[in-house]
């Protein structure tokens, strides 16, 4: 598949030097010599190309005010794709200084900024600081020469110097360059911060160029004709996809296994095993017996479903020195019977293993002194039905009560002691009807 070439442009080997007149004895007129060679992402020069350049110079750092700025329009590449021009002389477009003259070099740290218009857009090429050749437009006047005096006579030879002496050292210590018998320059500025941010389809960096990624970004979709095929860009091949879509198909009286578009049909009847040709009795049938619990299978055995889920337990000895009008979980300990594992006798709480209708049937005697006893049953830990209110002491009841539980629903008893400290004896039973 062809892919698409990226389109950009870069400028490349910038040499800045400050423009001066033919003689030392005439003033140094303002002007920043610049060249550059224009290319392509792909290093190739961009010939005779028509471009336009844009200089701002910019003060503090590269973020900070404009100073100074300049257009310069149609300017033409070389056949090597060389450009050159003279900052300081291009039409004024900008800044707080409306002449390069004006720039107090001597203030601030200064760093020029270059863009350039390929087609319709500029693109930033980069910010970067000046050095010392512009700052010799700031001591122009030193270069008023004065008047010339007498050659002397030529002096005598000196001793040959130590050749140790010209052994020089460079060091730097994260801020400061320096050279040993020399000085030193701080670098601090330098050191800017970049950050890449993406904004829509550009992508930029900070204090540098931007990139358009507009048609970098594409789809691949699916045509009606079954054609694979990728936006954006029309030249690239479609792929074909329709002799993928194959199907099975089975014939029943060869018993072969054939694929569209695919290898020879597969022989199955190697796989049939039957003892007569009558298709009749591959049939079978489920049933079902509500009453007895059985699953049959036609011409195969039964298996029995209904597992018994009940359960039997009891209280036999009453619980003293309770606390008056407290209310306790009745927990019936002493288990006769537990089919279907659903009754806890720790907590006295039965869960459904399955979802069907419960009965429970309670008895309660109201053991020791004592009367205003209520005795509820509860589900999920909610009031369902009040048992009994107002028991007085020796009293006796039974209460029957249907409930429907779902799946892990539990069912259990309270009591309130009312005015006695005993909490009684009685039985919990319950199973499932349907």
């Amino acid at each position: 598949m062809a892919s698409k070439v990226f389109k950009g442009y870069f400028v490349l080997l910038i040499f800045v030097l400050i423009g001066s007149s033919s003689s030392f004895g005439q003033n140094v007129p303002f002007g920043i010599f610049y060249q550059a060679v224009a290319r392509d992402n792909f290093g190739k020069e961009l010939v005779n190309k028509d471009i336009d350049v844009k200089f701002s110079i910019i003060s503090g750092n590269p973020l900070g005010n404009v100073v100074y700025q300049e257009l310069y329009s149609h300017v033409t590449t070389s056949k090597f794709g060389v450009f050159s021009l003279i900052i300081g002389k291009g039409t004024p477009t900008g800044g707080i200084y409306g002449d390069l003259s004006l720039i107090q070099w001597s203030q601030a740290y200064h760093y020029l900024k270059v863009e350039v218009k390929f087609e319709n857009d500029f693109v930033d090429m980069g910010t970067m600081q000046f050095l010392a050749v512009p700052y010799a437009l700031y001591a122009q006047k030193s270069l008023e020469p004065g008047p010339a005096g007498p050659k002397g006579d030529p002096g005598p030879k000196g001793d040959s110097g130590d050749p140790s002496s010209d052994k020089q050292t460079l060091s730097f210590n994260g801020n400061n360059l320096s050279i040993s018998n020399g000085n030193t320059v701080n670098l601090s500025t330098l050191n800017v911060p970049h950050q890449l941010t993406l904004l829509g389809d550009t992508l930029s960096i900070l204090g540098g160029n931007k990139v358009g990624l507009t048609n970098q970004i594409q789809d691949l979709a699916l045509d009606v004709n079954n054609k694979l095929k990728i936006t954006k860009n029309a030249s690239a091949t479609l792929i074909d996809l329709s002799k993928f879509n194959q199907s099975l198909s089975f014939n029943p009286t060869d018993n072969k296994l054939t694929i569209s578009g695919g290898a020879a049909a597969i022989d199955l009847s190697v796989l049939k095993n039957d003892a007569d040709s009558d298709p009749t009795n591959e049939l079978q049938t489920l049933n079902y017996n509500k009453n007895t619990g059985d699953l049959t299978i036609s011409s195969k055995n039964s298996v029995n479903l209904e597992n018994p889920i009940g359960f039997k337990s009891r209280k036999s000895i009453s619980q003293t020195g309770l606390t008056a009008g407290q209310t306790y979980v009745f927990i019936n300990s002493d288990v006769e019977f537990n089919d279907g594992g659903g009754y806890d006798s720790g907590t006295g709480i039965f869960t459904a293993p399955i979802t069907g209708i419960y009965t429970f049937f309670v008895t309660y005697r109201a053991d020791g002194p004592g009367s205003s006893r209520s005795l509820y049953l509860l589900k999920n830990g909610t009031v369902y039905e009040n048992l009994g209110s107002d028991i007085v002491s020796g009293t006796e009841l039974t209460k029957w009560v249907t409930i429907k539980l779902d799946q892990g629903s539990n069912v259990s008893l309270t009591i309130n002691t009312g005015v006695s400290t005993y909490s009684g004896t009685g039985s919990f039973i319950g199973y499932k009807v349907n």
